[in-house]
């Protein structure tokens, strides 16, 4: 029983950490392919026909609510159009910081405008990502615990950009 408990505790530290999704062949070395914690927690690095996104984990749902449509984070950082670049697009920095003090409250007040108010504070994240193209993305995650939140952030934070990061496996609220 301890040996199966070792497998097992090895089994989930590597998918923790796991490697990209999908036709990686080709990629750079300077390409980002791990994804800091606790972001590898809730994404993944998904190589895709238009370059590196960060997106869901298997057993995960990034969306927006009310539209329930997909939430993904390109490394082809365009508004439409993208090309079909490969792994020619992808993540030169992904970087993730713990919030506090001042900044993390004054995030979840921006975050929480339309929402019920929490009781409890949540952890706060501030992820930057920045592309091959040499283009930058901000984000803010929010974690309460038993769910989990983001928020685009680009040039300033918008509570209308945010989307919620399901876990299948847990039910709501445990």
């Amino acid at each position: 029983m301890k040996y199966l408990t070792v497998v097992v505790m090895a089994l989930i530290s590597l998918n923790a950490n796991a490697e990209p999704v999908g036709d990686c062949k080709g990629t750079p070395s300077s390409a980002v392919t791990s994804l800091p914690e606790p972001l590898n927690k809730w994404g993944q690095i998904v190589c895709t026909p238009y370059g590196h996104i960060i997106t869901n984990k298997e057993g995960w749902i990034w969306s927006n609510p009310g539209s329930y449509s997909p939430v993904m984070i390109p490394s082809q950082i365009v508004r439409d159009n993208p090309e079909p670049l490969a792994n020619e697009s992808y993540f030169t920095k992904i970087e993730m910081s713990e919030v506090s003090g001042k900044e993390a409250q004054e995030s979840v007040n921006l975050f929480e405008k339309g929402f019920d108010t929490s009781e409890s504070m949540p952890s706060v994240y501030s992820l930057n990502v920045t592309s091959s193209s040499g283009k930058s993305l901000d984000f803010k995650f929010f974690d309460y615990g038993n769910s989990q939140w983001g928020m685009w952030c680009n040039k300033e934070c918008d509570p209308n950009s945010k989307f919620m990061l399901l876990n299948m496996a847990k039910e709501p609220n445990q």
